[in-house]
């Protein structure tokens, strides 16, 4: 005798009348979430430290691993979007009315963050992966980092020289600060230096060890002392294909 007939899959309409999550199911979500974010930062010694008034902290559910975290002065606001990770950070805001953004699913590991005197302001992407990187931003500019990078070890970002060269007879200065850009999808090889006022274009490379002085077009490979552009139309994809 024939066996018995296999099962039928429900019918589609068996889904779509399953039960939704229904905004209050979402809203307790969303707070366990940062419930969990906040006893995670306090088990693995997260140390944030606030002086100053008119602050905004937001970290929503940002997991937060042994970082340093600093806001002195009035103003500042920092944001760290959800599903953002960060191991062994340290983040200082020193001054006044400082921004720093760092978008959903970012991965930081390591480095050093740095934005003083006042009106800074520092975005990173969503996305976007760093290791033990040293970024300034001083003076009132901009650090804008794209979404969906990849930034090696021991990368030196900066929108300031961090001193004023002065013309010897007029005694104006010479050398003021300028914003630094990596745009989306930048792949920024280890130990490399990013001079202030350069913008690093879509989908571009940096080799390892470069000293970026001047733009780098979207879609090309830079390197070298100071990094000249090797090779134009190229991309990069973070897996083995």
């Amino acid at each position: 005798m024939p066996g018995p007939a296999p099962a039928l899959a429900p019918p589609l309409s068996a889904w779509m009348l399953r039960p939704r999550m229904t905004a209050s199911d979402l809203a307790r979500l969303a707070w366990l979430r940062r419930l969990r974010a906040r006893l995670f930062r306090l088990t693995h010694r997260t140390r944030i430290r606030r002086s100053g008034t008119g602050q905004r902290v937001a970290l929503n559910d940002a997991l937060l691993h042994r970082c340093d975290i600093e806001l002195s002065g009035p103003g500042h606001t920092l944001i760290i979007e959800p599903g953002a990770r960060l191991w062994d950070v340290t983040l200082r805001l020193i001054g006044e009315n400082h921004t720093v953004i760092i978008g959903s699913h970012a991965r930081l590991r390591g480095g050093h963050f740095l934005v003083e005197d006042r009106g800074g302001r520092l975005e990173i992407g969503g996305n976007t992966t760093m290791f033990t990187p040293m970024v300034v931003c001083s003076e009132g500019g901009a650090i804008r980092i794209g979404r969906d990078c990849l930034v090696a070890y021991g990368l030196d970002l900066r929108n300031s020289d961090g001193h004023s060269v002065l013309d010897a007879t007029t005694r104006q200065r010479v050398n003021p600060a300028a914003d630094t850009t990596l745009s989306d999808h930048v792949w920024i090889g280890n130990n490399c230096q990013i001079m202030k006022g350069v913008t690093i274009g879509t989908h571009s490379i940096v080799a390892s060890r470069a000293v970026v002085t001047k733009d780098v077009p979207p879609y090309t490979l830079a390197a070298g002392l100071p990094a000249k552009i090797l090779r134009e139309n190229v991309d990069w994809d973070p897996q083995r294909l």
